[in-house]
């Protein structure tokens, strides 16, 4: 039975080539993905692996439904409620028609859909933020997305003594929001963030000069993490002229060194450019909960599954490994904290909320992607496979 629904799947993927062949990352992911799970369950082996192919069997079929826009495809998504009547969409019809009176009656439906639809929606929206972390959810409350957000930041940065004569090295800064919060609740002297995004570096450049920050100056820069020092070097102004050593009180990291190549690395530099005995690293990440898989086709999934992330294989490490990579870097009382448990559902309810509430101010497209961005979560909170950790350490 799994290996037919393995050829089914198959099959529908198959039938998504002219849709994506102009995005071979995940056109190749996709089918590279099917064809080891339709492998791995047409050999022999034991029941209980057969029953592992399971989970990752339905979620290729659920990568499957997000981005198949074919005759098969769309009976299955309307059946799961993720597909709606957008007016792109009759706009193709109009395109398509085969007769004028076809044409037509697509135009008038086109016109009724636009003219009193939900345009105005523009005049109600209200930009509070560029936030972009998993926050930290309190199951016993609503909460804004914001609101997690910045509650991750203060569980991360918390009994770091962060004070006015503080300098921050605020790697991944996403958009800038969490450096214009920390200036606002500890009131450094300064934070240097750095990130490989010109688009997010410019969207905080644009929050900076919105804040009206006083006693914090705030420098951002784009620059990679894994070159810390190098970018230190070739970067002028980033300490004060007067300033002595050259070293930040605190090197910070929300939701995003699992992105770094390497990681292991980057925690070598960090290490290298804080000030000793009073230097901290603070960062919210994501280890394995569970050894890696060593056949050769669970690595397969492993590295097709961790590459369409955008996350370098090698990171994906379990508890032991980490702290050893810690110690290796030089750091000492180091703290690491699992907190998955208040942020995978977290984010997951949040967005369900919101899909619900908004779902009629989206293309379908957008809405299939955070559909399956929810399961997703849901998926990873049951089944216990990744750590979400808090790690704070000090340089000796």
């Amino acid at each position: 039975m799994v290996a037919f629904c393995s050829f089914i799947l198959f099959f529908l993927h198959t039938l998504l080539f002219c849709r994506s062949f102009t995005m071979p990352g995940r056109f190749h992911f996709t089918v590279g993905l099917i064809v080891a799970l339709s492998i791995a369950v047409m050999l022999p082996s034991s029941q209980k692996s057969r029953l592992d192919s399971i989970i990752p069997l339905a979620l290729g079929l659920l990568l499957g439904l997000l981005i198949a826009e074919t005759p098969v495809a769309s009976p299955i998504q309307e059946l799961l409620g993720l597909s709606s009547r957008h007016p792109d969409k009759v706009g193709l019809d109009i395109l398509h028609a085969s007769s004028a009176m076809d044409a037509k009656k697509a135009k008038t439906e086109l016109d009724q859909k636009t003219m009193y639809g939900l345009q105005h929606a523009f005049l109600n929206l209200e930009v509070t933020g560029w936030w972009f972390n998993m926050g930290l959810w309190d199951k016993n409350r609503n909460m804004r997305f914001q609101e997690a957000c910045q509650a991750l930041v203060d569980k991360a940065t918390h009994s770091l003594n962060i004070t006015s004569d503080s300098h921050i090295l605020d790697v991944g800064f996403g958009c800038g929001d969490q450096d214009v919060y920390m200036a606002q609740r500890y009131k450094p002297a300064r934070i240097t963030g750095v990130t490989i995004e010109p688009i997010q570096h410019h969207a905080a450049q644009e929050l900076i000069k919105r804040s009206n920050l006083s006693g914090t100056t705030i420098d951002l820069h784009v620059a990679d993490a894994s070159f810390l020092q190098e970018f230190l070097a070739t970067t002028p102004g980033i300490f004060e002229s007067d300033t002595r050593t050259k070293l930040f009180s605190h090197v910070v990291s929300i939701d995003s060194a699992y992105h770094y190549n390497t990681r292991a690395q980057f925690l070598k530099n960090a290490f290298s450019v804080l000030s000793p005995g009073t230097g901290y690293l603070a960062l919210a990440d994501m280890i394995l909960a569970k050894p890696a898989p060593i056949s050769a086709i669970g690595r397969y999934i492993f590295e097709a599954v961790f590459g369409a992330m955008e996350v370098p294989v090698v990171n994906m490490k379990t508890m032991d490994m980490y702290r050893q990579d810690l110690v290796d870097a030089g750091f000492v009382d180091i703290e690491i904290e699992c907190i998955e448990d208040r942020v995978f559902s977290g984010l997951a309810g949040y967005i369900d909320g919101q899909t619900s509430r908004l779902g009629g101010l989206v293309k379908p497209g957008v809405n299939w992607t955070y559909w399956g961005l929810s399961k997703g979560l849901w998926w990873l909170d049951r089944s216990k496979w990744l750590h979400f950790v808090v790690v704070r350490a000090r340089k000796p």
